[in-house]
């Protein structure tokens, strides 16, 4: 059995997703499966250990037993870089201590997956990169990579820097409107190229989602009505800028929304309620009218109060936005039903040699 080690090269690839979805299609199928990312750049402080924040999260999903320090025994802090840079020896046995948790990871289990760090190079300063981890397990990798007009070029460097380690890869987060170019252009190239396609996914926007609580947790805001729908997933966003009436148009176009104006437009604030809003973002900290907050209780949908003005909300929510987060059950059940239209399980159980 060989790991199955799926990378990227680029954050916000949808790398926790796929190891996520794929580990549950391999679970259906009576494997047991272990996980493990052997380089963290997330660091988490948890039960007094140093971890990875994603590969918790994937961990917990997937009700691994083993010890966080075995889950994830490097995580990159800013000691890290700055010891690694000023001494060469400082991550001379950083590979040994990969290779010791490996072994407590794959006990008694069929395969297992690992994930990898934010890109392909990263760790290259520590000898820790995705080819040093890869030749020292004996690993064979998947590369995700989200689609862009680069991608052929992407996918093309990573097999050239990942050289015999290379095994594959799944194209991801593809827009509706690129993928007949993928299906008719792309993959053929790639077949060409002797480069095996494990998969490509649409983009949907529910994986791309966020609920009304991280939304108010990202933003330093606070929820001030309808907290029982805190749990409810926001898809888009959109701004209220506008007159009354022009606004109940706007607002129309979307549903599962959030919808951000100033604290003080009650008439934009009653338009959006009358539309499928899934939460309001009010800035400026006003609090709103007590005809608003009647109805978007009355309605069950939450209204957040930031400080933040409108144009800086825009921004973070925009950060925000479309950075895949993994706690709610509704996207992980999301995730695996996607996956299991989209990905050739049979091609990754071969490249693992199971």
């Amino acid at each position: 059995m060989k790991p199955l080690f799926f990378i990227s090269n680029e954050p916000f690839s949808g790398k926790s997703s796929v190891c996520i979805g794929v580990g549950k299609l391999l679970a259906e199928r009576g494997l047991k499966v272990g996980y493990m990312k052997p380089l963290g750049t997330l660091p988490a402080r948890i039960d007094g250990v140093i971890t990875d924040e994603d590969a918790k999260c994937v961990s917990d999903i997937f009700g691994i037993r083993n010890k966080l320090e075995d889950i994830s025994p490097i995580v990159l802090t800013q000691q890290h870089h700055r010891e690694g840079l000023r001494n060469s020896d400082f991550s001379k046995n950083f590979l040994d201590i990969v290779d010791k948790s490996y072994r407590k990871i794959k006990a008694g289990k069929d395969v297992v997956i690992l994930e990898g760090a934010k890109s392909v190079e990263d760790g290259c300063f520590l000898k820790m990169s995705s080819r040093d981890i890869c030749r020292r397990l004996g690993a064979k990798t998947i590369l995700i990579t989200k689609y862009s007009p680069e991608i052929v070029d992407h996918i093309l460097y990573a097999k050239e820097f990942l050289k015999d380690c290379f095994a594959g890869v799944i194209i991801n987060l593809v827009p509706e409107s690129q993928l007949e170019y993928v299906e008719e252009l792309i993959l053929p190239f790639l077949k060409r190229e002797k480069i095996e396609v494990a998969g490509c996914i649409a983009s949907y926007s529910l994986l791309s989602s966020v609920s009304v609580k991280e939304l108010a947790e990202l933003l330093g805001g606070r929820i001030i009505c309808a907290e029982g729908k805190a749990e409810e997933l926001v898809e888009t966003f959109m701004v209220g800028a506008m007159g009354q009436e022009q606004a109940l148009k706007f607002f129309r176009r979307k549903a599962d929304k959030a919808v951000i104006t100033g604290g003080d437009r009650a008439d934009v604030q009653l338009a959006a309620l009358e539309t499928p809003t899934k939460c309001l973002i009010l800035t400026g900290n006003f609090q709103p009218s007590s005809v608003v907050l009647g109805r978007a209780e009355e309605l069950g949908t939450p209204i957040i109060m930031v400080n933040y003005d409108t144009l800086t909300a825009v921004e973070k929510v925009g950060e925000i936005m479309g950075h895949v987060r993994l706690h709610e059950i509704k996207k992980i059940d999301k995730i695996t039903e996607v996956l299991r239209e989209c990905i050739n399980i049979d091609k990754l159980l071969e490249i693992a040699n199971i």
